[in-house]
C-alpha cells in the first residue's frame, strides 16, 4: 500500500456504531495513527458543538470540518477557519421551496460563541421528529419571527425531517428548483428518529473543504485516505488517495470507493488503520 499521510473520517456511521459509541477499538487505533505521525481529520455533517467533543477525545490536532465541509473550526480555539455560507437570496429560495411542500426547515448559522446553533420559525408546524431533534438539543436553538430576515449570522446549512419516502419523492423536485444553487443529501443518523434533508451552498462538501486543509498541510490528494458510510462523504472518497466505504454504508457509496471493509459495528475503522500502520503498507 502507497505511503499516506491524513486519514479524512465521518463520524455517524463511519467513526461512531450504530448506537453512536466510539468503541474502543476505534479509538484507540486512531490515537496510534495520531502518535505515528498521520494526520486524522474528522470530516462530518455534524455541527461544530457536537462534533467537537469528539475531536478532543481524540486528540486531534487538525481543523475541524463540519456542516459536510460548508464550515472548518479550530477545535483549540473555536476560531472559524473557512465558511461557505448561502447567499440570502439562496436562502430565500430555499426556504421559500421548501415551504411548498410543507417542510419545516431549520437554519444553522456560525454562532458557537453565543451558545446558539440553530434557528425555526416561531409558530412552525413541528413534526414528531423535529420535536425528538429539539428535546435532545434542547438549549441549543431559538425560534424568531422569521428565518429569512431575523437570523444573527449567515446560514451555514439547512435543515427538514421527514418520512423517507416522502423525502425521496420530493428531492428531485427541490433539486430542479434549487439547480446548483445549494447541495441536498438525504441522511439519517442513528440519534434521532427519521430522515432528513441536509442543504448547504452549492459549492460546499467535505472535499472542497478537506483541499484547503491539505494545500496548508503541504499534504497531495493521493496521499489521503477517506473513510465514511453516507452520501455527503461520496465527494471525499471518489478523490482521496484511498476511499474507503464501511459496511453499513449505501450502495452509491460503496460504488464510490475503492476499498469496503467491516461495518462500523465491526470496528471498520479500525481495521482500515491497522492495515495502514502494518510495517507492510
Amino acid at each position: 500500500m502507497p505511503r499516506y499521510r491524513l486519514i479524512a473520517v465521518d463520524i455517524d456511521g463511519t467513526l461512531l456504531d450504530s448506537s453512536s459509541h466510539l468503541r474502543p477499538a476505534v479509538r484507540d487505533a486512531l490515537r496510534r495513527a495520531v502518535a505515528s505521525g498521520l494526520h486524522v481529520v474528522l470530516c462530518t455533517g455534524r455541527r461544530y458543538r457536537t462534533a467537537q467533543p469528539i475531536a478532543e477525545e481524540l486528540g486531534l490536532a487538525l481543523p475541524l470540518i463540519c456542516h459536510s465541509g460548508a464550515l472548518v473550526k479550530d477545535t483549540a480555539s473555536h476560531r472559524t477557519l473557512f465558511a461557505n455560507p448561502m447567499a440570502p437570496e439562496v436562502l430565500r429560495l430555499l426556504l421559500a421551496a421548501l415551504g411548498e411542500f410543507g417542510l419545516v426547515p431549520m437554519v444553522y448559522t456560525d454562532t458557537f460563541h453565543t451558545q446558539t446553533d440553530f434557528y425555526l420559525q416561531r409558530e412552525a408546524l413541528l413534526t414528531p421528529y423535529h420535536m425528538d431533534y429539539l428535546l435532545k438539543n434542547n438549549g441549543w436553538f431559538r425560534f424568531v419571527e422569521s428565518l429569512d430576515g431575523d437570523l444573527p449570522a449567515p446560514a451555514i446549512q439547512v435543515c427538514t425531517f421527514g418520512e423517507l419516502a416522502e423525502l425521496q419523492r420530493i428531492r428531485p423536485m427541490l433539486r430542479e428548483k434549487l439547480a446548483a444553487r445549494t447541495t441536498c443529501h438525504l441522511l439519517s443518523s442513528a440519534k434521532y428518529l427519521g430522515n432528513f434533508l441536509e442543504f448547504q451552498n452549492g459549492r460546499a462538501s467535505k472535499w472542497a473543504a478537506l483541499r484547503d486543509i491539505l494545500d496548508a498541510n503541504g499534504i497531495a490528494p493521493e496521499e489521503v485516505v477517506a473513510i465514511g458510510d453516507d452520501e455527503n462523504d461520496i465527494s471525499m472518497l471518489q478523490a482521496a488517495g484511498l476511499g474507503v466505504a464501511m459496511g453499513n454504508a449505501a450502495y452509491a457509496v460503496k460504488s464510490a470507493a475503492h476499498l469496503v471493509v467491516p461495518s462500523n459495528d465491526e470496528d471498520g475503522v479500525a481495521r482500515v488503520i491497522e492495515r495502514l500502520l502494518s510495517p507492510d503498507a
